[in-house]
Formats: C-alpha cells, structure tokens, sequence
C-alpha cells in the first residue's frame, strides 16, 4: 500500500499578508477540499500558511495550489510530494519531489531519498543534480539561475 504525503509552508511578509487572502477568495486552490478557504486566508493574514496532508491516492492538482499562489506573489513558493511505502505499520520513502512555483509557473524536481528511507529525516533541499543536469535544457531560465547560484558545479552547463 503506498501514502502520498504532501508538503506546503509559506511565510508571507509585508502587504502581502492582507493583498494575497483577499484575492484567494476567488482562486481555485485544490487544497481548499481539506483546508477551508477561510482558514487559509487566515493564516496568511498571520504571514503564516502551512499545510500538510496524506492520502492513499495521488493529489493530481496539488501543483495548482503552488501555481496561483506564485502567481499573486514576488517570491517563490515550494512544497513538496512524497510517496512512501506502507509495510507491516512501517514507512519506507519510494520517491520524493520539489514542487517550485514562480509568477505562476510550476515545476516539479526529484530529491534524493535518505539512506533510512524515513520521511522525518528527508531534506527539502537535497535536490537530485545528476536528474537536474539531465535536463537541464528543459527548466525555465530562472530555475537555472537559482540552481547554478545554489550549486557552482552547475555553472558550466
């Protein structure tokens, strides 16, 4: 049996915190079927949204929550899915992703997994560069940017 596990924390600062709840009223966030709108505008209000949810089946839009919330703000905003494998009341991670939203556009990244397969011990920022430089032709021009900042050895590509 595998367990979808989901992952969003957003620090808003400034106007932000008052502009962005007052234009999700009329956004489309998936997560709103286990969070309710009004809580989430709460907490943003508060600079201070965090979300988390697990399930048997995949969130096939959990991407549309990190899209329209990028698209009202100047920041990025990261979550993340991990997939783990439910044996004998024991967790073992199968896969894990990034989900990075910027201005409205999405992108997912694979992270590598813990040698103890443990969800707790999963870092967000463990980003899987031999995956990234793959395809590193495919990524906007702003996730380069910032993966080439965060990692030299990826200057050259």
């Amino acid at each position: 049996m595998e367990r979808h596990r989901y992952h969003l924390d957003l620090i808003v600062r400034g106007a932000d915190r008052y502009n962005l709840p007052d234009i999700l009223v009329d956004e489309y966030l998936p997560l709103t079927a286990q969070v309710p709108i009004w809580q989430v505008c709460e907490e943003l209000r508060k600079g201070h949204f965090h979300y988390e949810h697990e399930c048997a089946e995949p969130i096939e839009e959990f991407e549309l929550n990190l899209e329209a919330l990028s698209a009202y703000l100047h920041q990025i905003v990261q979550g993340f899915h991990a997939v783990e494998a439910i044996e004998a009341d024991r967790a073992r991670l199968l896969q894990a992703r990034k989900i990075i939203g910027r201005q409205g556009e999405v992108l997912s990244v694979p992270l590598l997994l813990p040698r103890s397969l443990l969800l707790d011990d999963l870092d967000p920022d463990a980003d899987d560069l031999e995956h990234i430089a793959s395809r590193w032709p495919e990524y906007p021009r702003w996730f380069q940017d910032g993966m080439r900042r965060k990692y030299p050895e990826l200057r050259g590509l």
